[in-house]
């Protein structure tokens, strides 16, 4: 059962209008904004070994600051069109673990879950560390 993916305007109240991705299906269409897949990267980053946070994309005077879980979506970007789904993620890891293989476990895991939850291959993530911090801080 394949899905035809196609990039639509999702209307909020308010005006403000999320980019989306809808699927035709049989029996209709499934919509899935950015800000959903960007929940799933962040609840999925969270249960990573050795992430301390998520951190805000901008960085002042060099410190990163970190989120709280429901501000997660923020240290998230995620950009997809008919051809891509790229995902940027922001983190803050854990003093005295080896960074690449944090940030390697975090890009296998989430690739993993959001192919497994939106059906559409990712082809690009990119993990900014924004910081190493002491667990307990």
């Amino acid at each position: 059962m394949g899905w035809e993916m196609k990039k639509v305007g999702v209307h909020r109240p308010g005006g403000s209008r999320p980019e989306a991705q809808t699927a035709v299906t049989q029996g209709g269409q499934v919509i899935v904004t950015e800000k959903a897949i960007a929940d799933v990267v962040g609840l999925t980053v969270l249960e990573c070994y050795g992430v301390v946070g998520m951190a805000a994309p901008n960085m002042y005077r060099g410190v990163a600051r970190l989120l709280t879980r429901d501000k997660l979506h923020q240290g998230i970007k995620v950009d997809w069109s008919k051809d891509h789904l790229k995902i940027d993620l922001f983190i803050v890891v854990e003093y005295g673990l080896n960074i690449a293989e944090v940030a390697g476990n975090v890009r296998s895991q989430v690739l993993y879950n959001v192919e497994r939850t939106t059906r559409r291959q990712v082809t690009e993530v990119h993990i900014h560390v924004q910081g190493v911090r002491v667990g307990d801080e």
